[in-house]
């Protein structure tokens, strides 16, 4: 029922699969692109058939790791969640796979234009990056792809607007992210082109946004449709906010919320916090769940899965005590005992290159990790003997570009 796009605009089985494994491949091997292949076509092709066979047979798709990880660690992953959203959907799957063409729930990420650098994203999902990434990376992408994702413009295509009018009929929901969905402008041709066709008052939408816009005329396009959800990206408090999302200014995300907030106090929205559990911020989310809490919210809890070095379970045994003990008043909120489970495996190995990521951005940016969260300093300590093997060994593009979807 789902139907995914990257911010390149090839087709991919969901935002949660894995990156680099997670394309919808034609019998060639190619990829499907949503501004140039039949999507009908790209529906029961052997990539989706496959997948649905292996998930009604009970199978774990290599793809799907990150759900069934997170199943295990006790927490409720994105794969649980969708199956009890649409458990009353009748789809009728046959043996070799196909189900019928009528896709429910559409999630576009309309290009990659930004205004952040936040530190677990990648040119690929942000424009930002383009100019910074090869001076802080050690194996360089090629010049002829920096300019490709600087000049990203398959939204404009006119085969890619024919192929999204053809499926409004049957979509129910419409999932928006990015690169920043409010700074894109086709975004809102979509939103009136759901208007136009009738469409808009069946169909809710769902934003991932970076609290830094508002755009002007929005709310009234918004009022049009069933409903819209707001999934505001928050991962701290003040400066180490600003630190992980960079440039973001701490006054400017603040005051952006404030108006959510308003919003949804009239009505016009459903409003929720979304915040990346990661290194860089896991000491600090009780700061965080007071904030929110005295604006009557709670986040929703999404452990970055790559890179890896910035994973959680990559934190020492000593700071993640610290953060279970820390974490402890908030064992009744939705998903934080699943978090504290989630951190007794041990990534130890990916330790060095959290350090030497972090060294490079700071440098490149100006900022110091420790001046925002002095908390972290055991992290650079010289005592890991044993733990480091092969993976740690690799070159800071090598673990960042696993984001790469």
């Amino acid at each position: 029922m789902h139907l995914a796009t990257n911010a390149t605009g090839h087709l991919r089985v969901c935002c949660n699969s894995v990156p680099g494994e997670n394309r919808i491949l034609k019998e060639d091997g190619q990829s499907f692109k949503v501004y140039r292949d039949d999507l009908e076509e790209a529906w029961n092709s052997p990539t989706y058939r496959a997948l649905r066979q292996e998930l009604l047979l009970g199978k774990e798709p290599k793809m799907c790791v990150r759900c069934f990880r997170e199943e295990r660690a006790g927490l409720k992953s994105a794969r649980m969640a969708w199956n009890e959203k649409f458990a009353d959907t009748k789809v009728v799957t046959n043996r070799e796979g196909c189900a019928p063409f009528q896709v429910r729930y559409l999630d576009l990420r309309l290009g990659n234009l930004c205004n952040l650098r936040c530190r677990m994203c990648n040119p690929y999902a942000s424009k930002q990056w383009v100019r910074e990434w090869n001076s802080i990376v050690d194996v360089p992408l090629a010049a002829e792809e920096l300019v490709q994702l600087s000049q990203v413009d398959w939204p404009e295509n006119p085969k890619m607007w024919k192929n999204l009018s053809s499926l409004l009929d049957s979509v129910e929901e419409i999932y928006l992210t990015g690169g920043e969905p409010l700074l894109i402008d086709e975004q809102l041709k979509l939103l009136q082109i759901c208007c136009e066709q009738g469409f808009a008052n069946k169909i809710s939408l769902k934003y991932n946004t970076n609290l830094t816009r508002l755009p002007e005329g929005i709310v009234d396009l918004w009022r049009q449709f069933r409903s819209v959800k707001i999934n505001a990206s928050l991962d701290a408090v003040g400066g180490l906010n600003s630190y992980i999302r960079f440039p973001s200014q701490w006054p400017v995300i603040e005051r952006t919320l404030q108006q959510f907030v308003e919003l949804r106090k009239q009505g016009v929205l459903r409003l929720e916090v979304h915040t990346t559990v990661q290194v860089y911020n896991v000491l600090r989310l009780p700061e965080l769940f007071e904030y929110l809490l005295s604006m009557s919210m709670f986040p929703y809890l999404n452990i970055l899965n790559h890179p890896e070095a910035f994973n959680i379970r990559v934190l020492p045994p000593a700071l993640k005590e610290q953060v279970r003990l820390a974490l402890r008043p908030y064992l009744d909120k939705p998903k934080v005992a699943g978090l504290i489970s989630y951190l007794d495996e041990d990534w130890g190995l990916h330790r060095e290159a959290f350090c030497r990521i972090t060294q490079q951005l700071d440098s490149s940016r100006g900022q110091q990790l420790l001046a925002v969260c002095p908390e972290l300093s055991m992290m650079f300590a010289k005592d890991w003997e044993g733990e480091r093997n092969g993976r740690a060994g690799e070159s800071a593009a090598e673990i960042i570009r696993t984001t790469i979807c």
